[in-house]
């Protein structure tokens, strides 16, 4: 009869673990989000993609420039995102707690904002025909949903009814955790001595033909390395009047990756 209960004890550990994984995550996943807006750009130890220039680019694909579309679309996602940032944070709030009712009331709502943000991201992906973010949107949209059903049902589903973490486990996965943690943290931060000069470096010209040069900006440079690298190339050739610059076309990049690559064209004064 002991082991019984220790065995019941167990399991419950288990499954109350299954619910924190599930609020910690979706947590760290919004707030990561409204963090990568709320930043844009390269900076030291985080490197963030410009939502707002990528927003724009769409819009202006059907002919909606005005940057102020692309601001209002921008606050409706920032919202969405933080709503739902806030009631994942109340769950779990309540969930230590122990208070049940009010944990399933804010988890429900945090997953409702999500599963409306995903539908709203969906929307604008086939609009603008964007299928990869389609894919990915989609396939956060249930994960969502099988985060919902797994949350509220978990105590009932019989593949969880023996899982639980023993004393050995728990410290092999702190002392894991720990490891990855401090090897990631020494890689961002020598990645950033060694990279993030990037970032504003002059790059060199180099001469494809006779009156063409190619510079090849590497993935973290800026404004400042493209205006940097125009006037250190017009420094070096005092005998060249550059007649136009140009890029290539999007289907000839390998990815969204890649850094920029621009083409001179020059002529003789």
């Amino acid at each position: 009869m002991e082991n019984k209960k220790i065995n019941i004890t167990n399991s419950v550990i288990g499954k109350d673990l299954i619910k924190y994984f599930i609020l910690i995550y979706w947590i760290l996943f919004w707030l990561l989000n409204v963090v990568d807006k709320a930043i844009g750009g390269a900076h030291f130890l985080f490197v963030g993609k410009d939502r707002f220039a990528q927003v724009q680019r769409f819009f202006d694909s059907l002919g909606l420039g005005d940057p102020i579309i692309a601001n209002i679309a921008l606050i409706i996602t920032v919202g969405l995102e933080t709503f739902a940032l806030v009631f994942f944070c109340g769950a779990l709030y309540h969930f230590a707690k122990k208070n049940m009712d009010a944990t399933r009331s804010w988890f429900f709502m945090g997953i409702a904002l999500t599963l409306i943000t995903f539908t709203y991201f969906s929307v604008g992906d086939q609009v603008f025909g964007d299928h990869f973010e389609l894919l990915e949107h989609g396939l956060f949209w249930f994960i969502g949903l099988l985060s919902w059903i797994i949350f509220i049902r978990v105590d009932k589903i019989q593949i969880f009814d023996n899982f639980s973490v023993g004393k050995k486990q728990l410290i092999s996965s702190t002392v894991l955790v720990i490891a990855i943690t401090a090897v990631t943290t020494f890689s961002i931060f020598w990645h950033n001595h060694t990279s993030f000069v990037e970032r504003t470096q002059t790059v060199e010209a180099v001469k494809v033909t006779e009156n063409k040069y190619k510079i090849q900006f590497p993935f973290l440079a800026g404004s400042n390395a493209f205006e940097s690298s125009i006037a250190k190339f017009k420094t070096d050739n005092p005998t060249e009047n550059i007649t136009y610059i140009y890029t290539a076309p999007t289907p000839l990049r390998l990815g969204q990756s890649d850094g920029l690559i621009i083409y001179i064209q020059t002529e003789k004064k």
